[in-house]
């Protein structure tokens, strides 16, 4: 922390103690930085749209924080034999053809429910636009398509091969059909006939089950009307998803080109952890944690912005984790926009369409605050 005070200070004798900034950012609530992100999300009205629709992806990723085990928020003990560790849970919703998160929600790991964190950004969310959610697998539930239908957002969500959301599928391998769900929580003799005569229609939703639009002991019906697609992606492999978009506007071909611009969120929260630096918090106590995981969402969303905005030639795109840095000098204002526009157009990366990776995931410990990065 004192070495990143005196660069942000150019190493002035006139250069704050980390005591005394300490003590002023102890004076700042986390709703300002809060805040803040959602003020600069409702300035961004000049948005990137797809036909029309503004495509966001939902996703969600742990951040390993330092080990303090009387921030009770974040701690996590397995048990009295092992070592106890810190961990929040962030989910956000970011804008894949703007490049900008759009709205996050912050959890404790403990008791972390991601469909809660997407129902309350879907249900907060002042955007005007047509939207198409874009969700992987972990999102599918009656609940999360019904707050999409009743907010009018469409959606793509990935259906799990084998388990989450039941119906009769067609014989062939691939298909493109419509059905409707209809769902009850009554076990009333009416019900249980309806539920007997067409099980792949009705449901019965057990009283434990999160569904907000019938109340337990409600004598009452829903609907969700849905698109089921599966396709092939490789020899003998499938993908199945779910979605409200029509045939004749969206065909398979399309839908298959939508959901795999989910894959920018993925690469989103790596710049946000890795370039940004959001791996790196320099807090252990939780109110600093929030003020600085809204603080570099509000950087990310200021570098992308910017580093966007610039022409580029075709076949070619932004290298944001490059172009990152660049930005964050201007915003200390130690460049000039005439030299940051000449300095985003050399950092260009070819577009190599097609390529694929196996995603290997990797435990990762929290990064000393010796060997942290601002």
């Amino acid at each position: 922390m004192g070495k990143e005070l005196l660069e942000w200070f150019g190493y002035s004798e006139k250069t704050v103690s980390v005591s005394a900034f300490v003590q002023q950012r102890n004076k700042i609530k986390p709703e300002t930085l809060k805040h803040i992100f959602q003020t600069m999300v409702s300035q961004c009205d000049k948005h990137t749209l797809y036909n029309g629709y503004q495509l966001l992806a939902i996703d969600g990723s742990d951040l390993r924080l330092p080990s303090d085990k009387r921030e009770s928020f974040s701690y996590i003990q397995n048990d009295e034999t092992t070592k106890g560790y810190n961990l929040l849970h962030l989910d956000a919703l970011y804008d894949v053809l703007q490049h900008v998160y759009v709205d996050a929600s912050i959890q404790s790991k403990i008791g972390m429910n991601e469909h809660k964190a997407l129902v309350s950004m879907i249900d907060d969310s002042a955007i005007s636009d047509k939207v198409i959610l874009i969700a992987d697998r972990g999102y599918e539930s009656f609940n999360n398509i019904a707050h999409c239908q009743e907010k009018n957002w469409n959606y793509i969500i990935r259906s799990k091969e084998s388990y989450g959301i039941k119906f009769e599928a067609p014989p062939n391998a691939t298909f493109d059909i419509d059905h409707l769900i209809t769902l009850t929580r009554r076990q009333t003799k009416q019900t249980k006939i309806l539920i007997n005569k067409d099980p792949n229609r009705y449901r019965w939703i057990q009283p434990h089950t999160k569904f907000d639009y019938i109340k337990p002991k409600e004598d009452k019906l829903y609907d969700i009307p849905i698109r089921i697609v599966r396709f092939e992606i490789a020899d003998s492999v499938y993908e199945t998803l779910y979605t409200n978009l029509s045939r004749e506007d969206f065909p398979v071909d399309i839908l298959k080109e939508l959901y795999q611009l989910r894959w920018g969120i993925e690469t989103a929260f790596r710049e946000l952890k890795y370039n940004v630096g959001l791996a790196s918090i320099h807090s252990k106590k939780t109110a600093f944690v929030f003020q600085e995981i809204y603080a570099k969402l509000i950087m990310y969303n200021f570098s992308a912005l910017i580093a966007y905005s610039q022409d580029v030639p075709t076949g070619k795109r932004i290298n944001f984790a490059k172009s990152m840095h660049v930005c964050y000098q201007f915003f200390k204002e130690k460049l000039s926009d005439i030299v940051l526009a000449k300095m985003l157009s050399k950092y260009l990366s070819l577009i190599r369409p097609g390529r694929s990776f196996e995603r290997n995931k990797i435990n990762k410990n929290a990064v000393s605050f010796t060997y942290r990065i601002s």
